[in-house]
């Protein structure tokens, strides 16, 4: 009776994480093609693509996106448009907390191919004259 009770044990947190594994692997593959798809979305929607940067925690998504000052200023439903993107197409993301924050593209940020490596003077990167 002993081993009967070991063996049910073992199969049913066998199956209780390869559940829980299966609804992480989902969240996550939503994830990464989210990324993907909602930068073209919103270019297709508004004119501009966007700067997107997501972050994926157990219980909530943050999405950040960054428009140019005219964009945001011109059209007031870009989180509302956002969310019912994620509720529509990826619904196992759209069930936690989904949160969307708007920010100021840089343009620096975009235009710059040093990566983050310094310049001179002029504004030319310092590793192009090694």
């Amino acid at each position: 009776m002993n081993k009967f009770f070991k063996t049910v044990f073992v199969l049913g947190g066998t199956a209780l994480a390869g559940y829980f594994g299966l609804k992480a692997y989902k969240r996550i593959n939503g994830t990464v093609k989210l990324s993907k798809s909602l930068p073209e979305f919103l270019n297709n929607v508004y004119g501009e693509k966007p700067s997107v940067n997501m972050t994926q925690s157990m219980y909530s998504l943050i999405i950040k996106v960054g428009f140019c000052q005219e964009t945001i200023d011109k059209y007031n439903d870009i989180e509302t448009t956002i969310r019912e993107y994620v509720a529509d197409f990826y619904p196992e993301l759209g069930k936690g907390n989904v949160n969307v924050e708007i920010n100021i593209k840089s343009e620096e940020s975009e235009s710059c191919c040093c990566n983050g490596e310094s310049h001179d003077e002029e504004g030319n990167c310092c590793k192009d004259k090694e």
